[in-house]
C-alpha cells in the first residue's frame, strides 16, 4: 500500500475533480445556512429526505463577491426575496477541491423559476392543510363589526408604515383607540413573532373589536414569512376579526387568505375604516330619516282617523239627539192629546165621586155627593136619579 503526505491526497482529489467536472453542473439543495462577509456569500447546502427530514447531504458553497453583486438583484427581482435560509434553489457550480480548504461548490449562476415553483408547492400544500382542518374560513365567517373604534395593532413600532397607518386614522372625526403589539413584521423570525403578539392581544383582557396587522414599510423583499402555516392557522382560528396590510401590491399571501380583511397598505386599511365608520353613520342617519317620516306619516293617520271617528260620533250623536227629540215630540203630543182639559175644552165634563173619576152610574145610589168638573170651574150635586 502506497504511502503518502497529505497535501499529495489532497492535489490528487483536487486534479480528479477538476478533470470529473470540466465543466459546470446545476444543483438542487436547501439552502440551510446563509452568511455575507467582504460581499462573498458563504452557504451551506444541504439535501433531506423528504418524509423524514433526515440529513442526506451537506455541501460548502460559495458565490464570489462579483457575481453575488448581480445574482442576489437578480434573484430578487424574479421572487421578491433575497437568498436565505429555508429556500429550495437550484444553483449552477463548479465543483472546486483545494487542498487547504477541503471540496467546495462555486456558484456562478440561479434559476428563480425552480425556488419560485417550490415557494408555490409549499403555499398550495399549506392551503390544503388548512382546507382539510376545516379552518381555512373561519376567521372570514365572523361577523364584522359595525362600528370598528378598539383596534388591536400589530406592527413594528419604529416602521413608516405604522405611523402612516397611525396619522392616517388620527385625521378621521371617528375616535378610533389604537393600542400596538409590537412585532417583526418580515424574515424567517416574523411568523413567530407575530404569533406572540397575538398572543399577547388575547392575554391582555381587552376587548377589541378587530386586530389589525400591518407591515411597518421597507422593501417587499421578504413576504414569505406571510405563507407561515403557523401564523395562517393562528389567523384563521383568531376570536375576532383580522385586518391585514402588509404592503404589497402584487402577490396575496396565505395571511391574506385566512384574514377576515385583506388590504394593500396600511393607509388603505385607515380609509377603509374610516369609510366603513362613515357609511354605517349614513346608514344610521337613513334609518333614522326613514323612522322619523313613518312615524310623522302614522300620527297623520291616526290624527286623520281621529277626526273621521270623532265626525262619526259626532254625526252619531246628533242623530240620537234627533230621535230623542222627535220621541219627546211624540210623547208630548200624546200627552196633549190624552189631557182630560183638551177634552173639557170640547165641550165634555168630568164627574168625580169622592176624588175618583166616575165611570159607571152603577157606582152611585141616590143621594151621593158627586162633584162635576167643566173647563171653565166645577160644581157639586147630589145624586137623585140613576139610570142604568
Amino acid at each position: 500500500m502506497e504511502k503518502m503526505d497529505l497535501i499529495d491526497l489532497q492535489r490528487i482529489l483536487e486534479d480528479a475533480v477538476s478533470r470529473a467536472f470540466e465543466e459546470p453542473c446545476w444543483v438542487r439543495a436547501e439552502i440551510n445556512q446563509l452568511s455575507v462577509r467582504n460581499g462573498h456569500c458563504h452557504m451551506e447546502l444541504v439535501q433531506k429526505e423528504q418524509a423524514t427530514d433526515k440529513l442526506l447531504a451537506k455541501a460548502q458553497a460559495v458565490i464570489w463577491a462579483g457575481v453575488f453583486a448581480i445574482l442576489n438583484p437578480y434573484f430578487r427581482t424574479s421572487t421578491g426575496m433575497d437568498l436565505r435560509p429555508g429556500l429550495q434553489v437550484l444553483l449552477c457550480v463548479e465543483p472546486r477541491m483545494h487542498p487547504l480548504y477541503g471540496l467546495s461548490l462555486v456558484v456562478t449562476d440561479a434559476d428563480p423559476s425552480y425556488t419560485i415553483g417550490g415557494l408555490e408547492l409549499e403555499r398550495r400544500k399549506t392551503m390544503e392543510r388548512l382546507e382539510r382542518e376545516g379552518i381555512l374560513d373561519m376567521n372570514r365567517q365572523l361577523p364584522f363589526p359595525a362600528v370598528p373604534l378598539r383596534l388591536a395593532v400589530i406592527s413594528s413600532e419604529t416602521a413608516a408604515g405604522y405611523q402612516d397607518f397611525r396619522d392616517h386614522i388620527g385625521l378621521s372625526q371617528y375616535g378610533f383607540i389604537l393600542t400596538l403589539f409590537p412585532a417583526l413584521m418580515q424574515g424567517a423570525d416574523a411568523p413567530a413573532s407575530i404569533i406572540q403578539a397575538m398572543e399577547q392581544v388575547i392575554g391582555s383582557g381587552k376587548d377589541f373589536d378587530l386586530l389589525v396587522m400591518i407591515r411597518g414599510g421597507g422593501a417587499a423583499t421578504d413576504l414569505h414569512c406571510y405563507d407561515n402555516y403557523d401564523l395562517a392557522a393562528h389567523i384563521a382560528q383568531f376570536p375576532i376579526p383580522v385586518v391585514t396590510g402588509i404592503g404589497h401590491h402584487k402577490d396575496i399571501h396565505i395571511a391574506d387568505r385566512v384574514a377576515s380583511l385583506s388590504l394593500k397598505t396600511p393607509t388603505a386599511v385607515a380609509d377603509y375604516l374610516d369609510g366603513h365608520l362613515a357609511a354605517e353613520e349614513e346608514s344610521l342617519f337613513r334609518i333614522s330619516h326613514n323612522l322619523e317620516r313613518a312615524v310623522q306619516r302614522r300620527i297623520e293617520e291616526e290624527k286623520q282617523s281621529m277626526n273621521y271617528l270623532i265626525r262619526d260620533i259626532g254625526g252619531a250623536v246628533r242623530w240620537v239627539i234627533q230621535h230623542h227629540a222627535h220621541m219627546l215630540e211624540l210623547m208630548e203630543q200624546r200627552i196633549k192629546q190624552n189631557n182630560p182639559m183638551t177634552l173639557l175644552q170640547k165641550g165634555y165634563s168630568l164627574t168625580l165621586f169622592r176624588g175618583k173619576a166616575i165611570l159607571d152610574a152603577a157606582l152611585l145610589k141616590e143621594g151621593d155627593k158627586v162633584e162635576t168638573i167643566l173647563s171653565k170651574g166645577s160644581f157639586g150635586a147630589i145624586v137623585n136619579d140613576i139610570e142604568k
